[in-house]
């Protein structure tokens, strides 16, 4: 049984970026390749425990496991050893679950690390008649919402699915689903999926956060039902607030900062800290970064993108087996910048994500392993992120 919450427990369920990704065959190996290592290392060390002058067994290989050599005795006898577990970083996209210690439940993005994240979600509702699930989005890429049509929350009656994001974000679920207007057009009705809202009977509330200072009111298809939130103006759900605010990114993009309590984490995937000549997209990056940093000063944690290292960025090395390509403009950041950052802004705990799909598990190992050794003389703690990650606050 889990700890009770002090003020928020974190779920990271996805955290790779711009696309799911499956390891690779030979990805597989290298893992088994060091798990297996540590593994005789021991036993060959607890070999070594049980030898005489003449370097040989002081007693039967029975005697050494407790029994006859079979699967009992052999699973028995690797118990004894404690091996590391390998960093496993996942492959599902972009889904984070926030739980309060007030019981509200909030969900940053709905990538496919959502199908899992709702499964779990389902089993801890229980028998619970009426249930509510909060869900914040960033934007609109597909990487950020494709988990929502197969997610277990979506076919329960009696689950109230609250949604929250700019007006694109709502859109792209609700053209496709009808979620929202209760309707869906003829040349998109089963384009993407064969589901829709008629076969969804959670109900689904929108809510569209809003800048009055730089966007209009109305969005593409006038149909869809909203509440409207001033952007300016704090999310309170029970003793958390949410404060949700502009990023850098091709598509409008929000991120969000969480406080419950004396904690603070804050949600910031999918912003860009350009790199450019002075031009009015680099100075809106600027602008934006020093808001990020503003928001993020003393938090206790945060999720930042960071999908590349900046000679990836800047196209002089490529990533993985990829070509060199510069990524400028594809609205993410450098993992250099983010370090900085996180120095800079005294934060506690920095979990780098959006990983790239091009980046194979060693290669996110060893950068990972930089991290941790380059903090080590921080006052911060920084590394990647991975699924299954769970963090109390």
């Amino acid at each position: 049984m889990d700890p009770p919450i002090k003020n928020m427990r974190l779920r990271f369920y996805g955290v790779q970026g711009s696309g799911s990704t499956f390891p690779s065959s030979r990805e597989i190996g290298a893992f088994q390749d060091l798990m297996d290592t540590e593994l005789l290392q021991k036993v060959f060390a607890d070999l070594a425990l049980h030898v005489d002058s003449e370097n040989k067994l002081d007693r039967s290989l029975e005697d050494l496991i407790g029994g006859p050599i079979n699967r009992k005795t052999l699973a028995e006898y690797k118990k004894r050893f404690v091996v590391p577990a390998a960093r496993i970083y996942g492959g599902w996209t972009t889904c984070i679950h926030v739980e309060t210690a007030d019981g509200t439940d909030l969900v940053f993005d709905c990538g496919s690390g959502f199908r899992n994240c709702a499964l779990d979600l389902q089993k801890k509702w229980g028998d619970r008649g009426e249930r509510h699930l909060h869900i914040f989005g960033s934007h609109s890429h597909y990487d950020h919402t494709e988990g929502f049509d197969q997610a277990a929350v979506c076919f329960d009656p009696r689950n109230q699915v609250h949604i929250y994001g700019n007006g694109q974000f709502l859109y792209s679920l609700d053209s496709y689903l009808g979620i929202f207007s209760r309707s869906v057009s003829a040349d998109i009705l089963g384009v993407q999926t064969p589901v829709n809202f008629s076969l969804m009977p959670a109900r689904f509330r929108a809510v569209q956060i809003l800048n009055p200072e730089t966007a209009p009111q109305s969005v593409r298809g006038e149909t869809m039902k909203r509440d409207i939130h001033d952007l300016r103006q704090p999310i309170v759900l029970g003793e958390t607030r949410i404060t949700a605010f502009e990023v850098f990114h091709p598509a409008p993009c929000l991120a969000y900062k969480i406080r419950h309590g004396d904690k603070t984490f804050v949600f910031c995937t999918d912003h860009e800290l350009r790199r450019g000549r002075d031009d009015p997209r680099q100075r809106d990056s600027e602008e934006k970064e020093a808001r990020l940093r503003e928001q993020a000063a003393g938090a206790d944690i945060v999720y930042r993108d960071a999908q590349y290292l900046r000679s990836e960025y800047d196209g002089l090395s490529g990533i993985g087996s990829s070509n060199p390509v510069p990524r400028q403009g594809w609205g993410h950041s450098c993992i250099e910048d983010v370090q900085e950052m996180a120095g800079g802004c005294g934060i506690k705990q920095t979990y780098i994500g959006h990983h790239d799909p091009n980046r194979d598990w060693g290669e996110l190992n060893w950068i990972d392993e930089a991290l941790i050794r380059g903090a080590e003389t921080r006052s911060g703690k920084i590394c990647l992120a991975r699924a299954g990650m769970v963090l109390d606050l």
